[in-house]
């Protein structure tokens, strides 16, 4: 599924239905009554709260399509008006993080996949994300570490172990990087319909150069991290 697609769908869900406003809005339970427990202010203010949820569901979905035409640049303003009108809607950043990996603003995907550990630090795709740009931004320590933490957190995609042996070769560590090459190879021979693992980073960028295992779509900037 298009990384764009999924992130507004999770919008959709946090807002489907008349009944579930406080939970759309951020403000608790969805089945709780609000209506019989709620004072006029209370009450306002999750209306409030929802409206902005609404509309910055509104503004992503916009960009959502901006994107998927490839006007990054024009996406990502879509994403920051979402930001601005609800901050904690949390797609939204996930959004305004890929259009700045794919207009090549390495520090300001950072910034967002930043919030996203905050908003929920047991996200492993969101480290993988984070690990790419830090690796784009020259900071090897910092990819490895996410890459790391991408594979603590039960990421057991061949890819991860790829990753992060990318970079212990990058960082002269070849033997880590060996059986993490190794363990990529393992775990990518239990996959269906899966080919090998390619020994070396560079083969695996052609390999994934033009269909990444998460999206099947285009990838020719980002190589094997994505």
């Amino acid at each position: 599924m298009n990384r764009f697609l999924s992130a507004v769908l999770i919008g959709i869900v946090l807002c489907a239905s008349e009944n579930d406003r406080s939970f759309a809005a951020g403000n608790g339970d969805a089945n709780a009554n609000v209506a019989s427990t709620a004072t006029p202010e209370e009450a306002a203010m999750q209306a409030a709260a929802y409206k902005a949820r609404l509309a910055a569901r509104a503004a992503a979905d916009e960009g959502f399509f901006l994107g998927r035409r490839g006007d990054f640049n024009a996406a990502r303003k879509k994403f920051s008006q979402a930001i601005e009108l609800d901050p904690k809607f949390s797609p939204a950043y996930r959004l305004r993080a890929e259009a700045c990996l794919n207009m090549s603003d390495w520090a300001g995907a950072v910034v967002d996949l930043d919030t996203l550990i905050t908003l929920d630090p047991n996200d492993a795709d969101v480290f993988n994300e984070r690990g790419y740009a830090r690796r784009r931004l020259g900071d090897l320590h910092g990819a490895w570490d996410d890459f790391d933490q991408c594979i603590t957190l039960g990421t057991d995609l061949p890819l991860a172990y790829g990753n992060r042996a990318e970079v212990e070769l990058m960082l002269g560590d070849n033997s880590a990087a060996a059986a993490d090459v190794a363990q990529a190879q393992s775990l990518a021979a239990t996959m269906p319909d899966s080919s090998p693992a390619s020994p070396t980073p560079s083969a695996r960028e052609n390999q994934t150069r033009h269909k990444t295992p998460r999206t099947g779509t285009s990838n020719n900037a980002k190589g094997t991290t994505r």
